[in-house]
């Protein structure tokens, strides 16, 4: 796969995932505030990897789908990553592990100063924007859960058993590649997004169906227990509408994915459908709702990054970038002759 979301804006704020992510390799950690280059240095870093023909693994800013927040080499464990907020990290033994590179040393606090005042007004503004943003989630979180209450009045345990069983007997438990733990979805400006397909690759898809994500969910949990018991190596992809909940699976050859409608297994058999009708007016209802908070997070997401996007030209003119490409460029000479 060619990129990750290790990272999400989700019910319960953000969310990082990058402890596994950057886990037995070689990172280089970039400090520095908005607009300084981070996430360029991070493409640079990609490119050079890439031209020397080495596989790169892509994580996207969870705040800016067209950044980046970090890369993987895959064939030399080396990592590059924004260790700055949200996401603060620290090489575990420096020059051992990893390095930390100051992309903020080459700033003029001189130039910065006379705007001290508008960027604590638009830090603030930005910090607010978020903290409605994670309310509107967290909202569509509820409404869900009001959605999975209603159901579950009607849910019938042997029923749901049966079909764990007949799910994982249906499996090929070939190990996936690799241990990865990232998210399936995020929110931006023109709405929710999914990109789970982009995790599928080539492997058949099993889609586990219904209209109540209690089940859902359940399904991926009981089935995740089961290959942990065996101990089969498996892909763990998360929601930022419920971060703590699965929404896929993936082994070598196979990945479970929850899905509101489509061929596979339906859950909707664990409950009586018929008493479910009479709730269809309610159901109704919080489905709308969930439609508008998620807009409304839409629209905080767009206030957060307006604000950013001023920060961002606060902050360019006081960069040395000539000084700064330079030391990049020796930067990354050294560590690739290294390895």
């Amino acid at each position: 796969m060619e990129r990750l979301l290790v990272a999400g804006n989700t019910a319960e704020g953000f969310v990082n995932l990058f402890g596994d992510f950057i886990a037995g390799s070689r990172t280089t950690y970039l400090k520095g505030g908005s607009g300084v280059g981070k996430s360029t240095f991070i493409r640079e870093f990609a490119k050079r990897a890439e031209d020397l023909g080495y596989e790169t693994i892509k994580v996207p800013c969870s705040s800016d789908i067209n950044s980046l927040d970090a890369v993987k080499i895959v064939g030399l464990n080396l990592v590059m990553l924004d260790a700055t907020s949200p996401h603060v990290f620290e090489p575990e033994l420096y020059g051992i592990t990893g390095d930390i590179f100051d992309i903020g040393k080459h700033l003029n606090p001189a130039v910065l100063a006379p705007k001290t005042g508008i960027l604590k007004e638009l830090i603030e503004t930005k910090k607010q924007a978020y903290k409605c943003m994670y309310n509107e989630l967290r909202c569509v979180n509820l409404q869900y859960q009001n959605i999975d209450n209603l159901y579950n009045a009607y849910f019938n345990e042997d029923k749901f058993n049966n079909l764990v069983k007949e799910i994982f007997a249906s499996l090929d438990l070939t190990c996936a590649d690799s241990k990865i733990k990232a998210f399936a979805d995020y929110i931006a400006g023109d709405g929710y997004h999914n990109i789970v397909n982009e995790y599928i690759g080539d492997r058949k898809v099993i889609n586990i169906c219904g209209r109540c994500n209690f089940a859902k969910y359940a399904v991926l949990e009981n089935i995740a227990s089961r290959l942990d018991k065996k101990k089969v190596r498996y892909e763990s992809f998360y929601t930022i509408l419920n971060p703590q909940k699965l929404f896929a699976i993936g082994l070598k050859n196979v990945v479970l994915v929850c899905s509101d409608k489509g061929d596979g297994f339906d859950t909707d058999i664990c409950f009586n459908m018929s008493k479910v009708q009479g709730d269809v007016p309610l159901l109704l209802e919080h489905r709308h709702c969930i439609n508008y908070n998620l807009k409304r997070a839409g629209d905080y997401y767009m206030r957060s990054r307006v604000a950013h996007t001023e920060i961002e030209k606060a902050y360019l003119p006081a960069m040395d970038f000539a000084a700064l490409e330079v030391e990049k460029q020796n930067y990354l000479d050294n560590l690739f002759h290294n390895y």
